[in-house]
């Protein structure tokens, strides 16, 4: 007997949850759709244009790459004020003009 779409559904959902994936709601305004939209062809000029998915999760891992190479550069370092490796998380010298939590946090933020 065939299994009803509320059946199928279910049994997508378990695949999802086994294999570790979430699904995940994103709210855009109307310029950032359209530079999404306008983005996934642009990156492959005389190809089939990304996904929005794909592209979004490439980004996703792109910029985890990068943060990563940036983290080990910034572990030979120290800072400062206590001397703990960077990139130092906690820090009771924080606002400490020598302190990496200060104004050295920058260094691993998002930029445009």
């Amino acid at each position: 007997m065939a299994k009803t779409a509320a059946e199928r559904k279910a049994a997508q959902r378990e695949r999802l949850a086994e294999s570790g994936a979430r699904k995940f709601e994103l709210l855009m305004d109307a310029q950032e759709l359209q530079m999404l939209e306008k983005n996934c062809v642009l990156r492959r000029p005389g190809r089939e244009p990304y996904d929005m998915v794909e592209y979004l999760t490439l980004l996703i891992r792109k910029d985890n790459a990068e943060l990563v190479r940036k983290l080990k550069s910034m572990s030979t370092e120290c800072c400062g004020k206590c001397g703990d490796s960077l990139p130092v998380k906690e820090c009771v010298c924080d606002g400490d003009s020598q302190c990496w939590l200060t104004k050295g946090w920058h260094e691993t933020k998002l930029i445009m």
